[in-house]
């Protein structure tokens, strides 16, 4: 039986919640509140499994909580609306959300996650801590850090380990230092929002470079890396190509590329 404890400052939320819970024989509602003070002294009490958790709650936020626990032995689901820092924050530490109003097939899809997922608790911890440091903006680019989800790890690698990602049928190979590789079943298009511009280039619709292991740039169209790496440049992102590598793109951090 999984545990499961609902934090959310909307009642209606937390008792549709709740309703959706019934019909699931393997979960079981041990308490509901609404704050960051009820959520403690509740988690302390019932020893969750599970946790429906609020972005924004009545006395702090979500991870105001998690940073005040010692330990974090439960699952957390978070719930929030259309916030799409934050989105990018639960995304990073490869985390699960749901999205205001509640989606039934969606929260179907989350629950499933849960009873498939055998994800250590410092796993889990460390993916919560890097979603915490990008909505705190306590993360500086030189020291940023992405979760990487795959088929049986979790992997918490440097934005500057990075040296390119490939998208190859719909999954995202990611090209690491020393010759490591993640495969994680994510479009390449969901990296081009979530690693930061000031070091990621979209020189072609496949691909997605961290511009410090650029080496040259060839007229003919192509990006060699320091590792002697060919990258395509299509034509339409050439002169944009061009104009990053000589910095008229980099005033603008964070921005979207797609």
């Amino acid at each position: 039986m999984i545990r499961v404890l609902i934090v959310d400052d909307e009642p209606v939320i937390r008792r549709e919640i709740e309703s959706l819970l019934i019909t699931e024989p393997e979960f079981i509602v041990i308490g509901k509140c609404g704050s960051v003070i009820e959520a403690q002294t509740l988690i302390l009490a019932t020893n969750p499994d599970l946790i429906f958790l609020d972005i924004t709650l009545t006395d702090g936020s979500a991870f105001d909580l998690l940073n005040s626990l010692r330990e974090i032995s439960f699952q957390v689901i978070f719930i929030t609306s259309f916030n799409q820092f934050a989105i990018k924050a639960i995304k990073c530490g490869a985390l699960d959300y749901l999205l205001k109003p509640i989606d039934e097939p969606e929260f179907r899809i989350s629950l499933e996650k849960v009873k498939s997922r055998t994800f250590t608790t410092d796993q889990l911890e460390t993916g919560l801590k890097v979603a915490g440091s990008y909505l705190n903006n306590t993360e500086p680019v030189s020291q940023g850090r992405i979760v990487l989800r795959s088929q049986h790890y979790l992997d918490v690698v440097s934005w500057n380990d990075i040296m390119y990602c490939q998208s190859q049928d719909g999954y995202t190979h990611f090209h690491l230092v020393d010759t490591k590789k993640v495969v994680v079943s994510k479009p390449i298009k969901e990296y081009d929002v979530l690693l930061p511009a000031q070091l990621f280039l979209r020189p072609h619709q496949s691909y997605l470079v961290n511009v410090n292991f650029v080496d040259r740039f060839h007229k003919d169209g192509c990006l060699i890396l320091k590792d002697g790496k060919e990258i395509p440049v299509s034509t339409r992102k050439k002169d944009h190509v061009v104009s990053y590598l000589v910095g008229e793109s980099l005033k603008i951090p964070w921005k979207g590329r797609a």
